[in-house]
Parts: C-alpha cells; sequence; structure tokens
C-alpha cells in the first residue's frame, strides 16, 4: 500500500470515529425509545461499524472501536458507562468479525448486525452482573435479545443502504463487498 492510500484510509477511519461519535451523542440526546426495555437504545454508532467491517483492515476496526467507546464516555459518559459500552461494543465487533465469513453467500449484513446487536446486549448483561454480583439479570437476557434483533434489523438495513454511496471513495472501491474483510 502506497502512503498515499494509508493516508486516505486513515482519514476515512477519523471520518468513521467522528461520525461515530456524533451518533452516539445525538441517540443519548433521545428519551427512552423502548419503554418496556429500560436502557435498551437502537444502537446507531453501530452503522459505524458495520461500515467499517466492511470497508476496512479488522484491525483499523479494532482501532475505530476502541476510539470511538474511549472518546464518547470522555465527552459524555462516566467510568460506569464506559465499561458497558467497551465490553459490548467489543464483543460486538469479534462476533459480527466472526460471522462476516458467512457474507455474502450465506448471511447478509442485516443478520450479521443483529448477531452484533444480540452480543452487545449479551456483553452489557455480563457486566451488569458481576457489577450487582447477581446472575439474576441475565433474566434480561430475552428482553434484551428481542431488542438486539430489533435494533440489529435497523443497524443493517442503514448499513445496507449507505454501502453503495462508498463507492465514490477509490480506496473502498476494490474493496467494499469482500470476503476476506
Amino acid at each position: 500500500m502506497t502512503n498515499k492510500q494509508d493516508l486516505r484510509q486513515t482519514v476515512f477511519l477519523g471520518i468513521l470515529c467522528a461520525q461515530g461519535i456524533i451518533l452516539g451523542i445525538v441517540e443519548q440526546s433521545f428519551p427512552p425509545i423502548f419503554a418496556f426495555a429500560p436502557g435498551a437504545k437502537i444502537g446507531l454508532t453501530n452503522i459505524v461499524t458495520m461500515i467499517a467491517l466492511l470497508t476496512l483492515p479488522f484491525n483499523d476496526c479494532i482501532i475505530l472501536t476502541f476510539l470511538r467507546v474511549t472518546l464518547s464516555a470522555l465527552i459524555s459518559g462516566t467510568l460506569s458507562t464506559f465499561i458497558y459500552a467497551f465490553l459490548g461494543a467489543f464483543l460486538s465487533l469479534f462476533a459480527m468479525k466472526l460471522f462476516m465469513i458467512f457474507y455474502p453467500r450465506f448471511m447478509s449484513i442485516i443478520g450479521i448486525s443483529i448477531v452484533g446487536g444480540i452480543i452487545h446486549n449479551l456483553g452489557q448483561l455480563i457486566i451488569a452482573s458481576i457489577v450487582a454480583q447477581s446472575w439474576y439479570i441475565m433474566l434480561y437476557l430475552p428482553v434484551l435479545a428481542v431488542m438486539g434483533i430489533i435494533s440489529g434489523f435497523m443497524v443493517g438495513a442503514a448499513s445496507y443502504y449507505f454501502l453503495p454511496y462508498l463507492n465514490t471513495f477509490s480506496f473502498v472501491k476494490n474493496k467494499l463487498f469482500t470476503s476476506e474483510r
């Protein structure tokens, strides 16, 4: 890879990170969307993660996720929100990467996003169980699994919608929709 390509990819990574932070802040300003599932959100920042998984090397996705979660927590969160977001985001990222081997032949972007939504919620429940020192919190898993499916569907659909617009970036054009991502 040339220096010019590296620079473009780094700038794209920075843009995705900024978009993820902004989407997270915007989403925090929404009133609770799912009244029967306190704390459940759509997870708009995962649109950025899906796009990164489809267009960037996995190492860059890890960097993006770390920067996005850390900077978002510094801007508008606390240490506890950082811990919940960190574990949820990274478990989700690794699960989606694992399921990318089935893309596009056996699984769609929406399916991969649904897996990410469910695993993100599972990660947050694991942290909550450790903090509360009670595994009874896991009884909330079926509700959050349904929320993960709904959120994952919406995030996956949005990601699918935005992907064709990335073809305007020359360094993305050759990497889009490849199974090696």
